[in-house]
């Protein structure tokens, strides 16, 4: 009886056989089957390039200290350090030190160096600040930036 039943599926399996085949040979069919097999491959790809290629709020801040940009740096701050500094006092501050460099002509770069990982989260992130003025003088600074596991800037330190 296996047999018989087994006999009878032959042509209904030949024809499905031949059925995948054409299907198989279709270039359309490999097209959508290269695109759903390499998207989910592409989408990750690509949010790691947007996240690799968006600036860290520690680089943001070292930013802003050389542009004379309180605004960016505030807000690269973590909530209990912009308690501690309002908005209105950093950028009070910063605007003396412009016109005091202004009429100096000096102007700033900033070189970043490394990063190391804190056991609590966040990290550790080394920058150098070089000022150049145009009797030729130039100097350099060593900023230690640590961030806390969200990025933001907890505490800066000028060695």
């Amino acid at each position: 009886m296996f047999e018989q039943n087994h006999r009878e599926m032959e042509p209904s399996q030949k024809h499905f056989q031949s059925m995948i085949l054409r299907i198989l040979r279709s270039p359309m069919v490999w097209m959508v089957l290269a695109v759903v097999l390499t998207l989910p491959t592409l989408v990750a790809v690509t949010n790691r390039m947007v996240k690799a290629q968006s600036p860290v709020p520690a680089d943001l801040f070292m930013q802003s200290v050389v542009k004379r940009d309180p605004n960016l740096g505030w807000h690269q701050l973590c909530s209990s350090v912009q308690s501690q500094v309002s908005l209105s006092t950093l950028t009070s501050t910063v605007q003396q030190q412009r016109r005091a460099e202004t009429k100096e002509g000096l102007k700033l770069s900033l070189q970043y160096i490394g990063a190391d990982a804190r056991p609590q989260g966040g990290q550790i992130r080394v920058y150098v600040v070089t000022a150049r003025l145009p009797t030729g003088w130039i100097g350099q600074r060593t900023y230690i930036v640590y961030t806390q596991a969200s990025g933001c800037v907890e505490d800066v330190q000028n060695v």
